[in-house]
């Protein structure tokens, strides 16, 4: 049970963290310049490929390949 609960927030962790770089370092959609509407596409976007991008690198782990 520990462990199961360690790996969904390790996993969490990945895909938020994964997420905020994406949306900060090729959207850069950080800065006051850019508009809400792209600021809110972006995080869609960049959120959605962190965990689509996680979601096949944890199941390819753990079918053991």
């Amino acid at each position: 049970m520990f462990m199961t609960i360690v790996f969904v927030c390790l996993a969490l962790i990945l895909v938020l963290t994964s997420g905020a770089a994406i949306y900060m370092g090729i959207f850069k959609a950080s800065g006051h310049e850019k508009s809400s509407g792209f600021k809110a596409v972006s995080g869609i976007i960049s959120y959605g490929l962190s965990g689509i991008l996680w979601f096949f690198m944890y199941s390819h782990h753990y079918l053991g390949w």
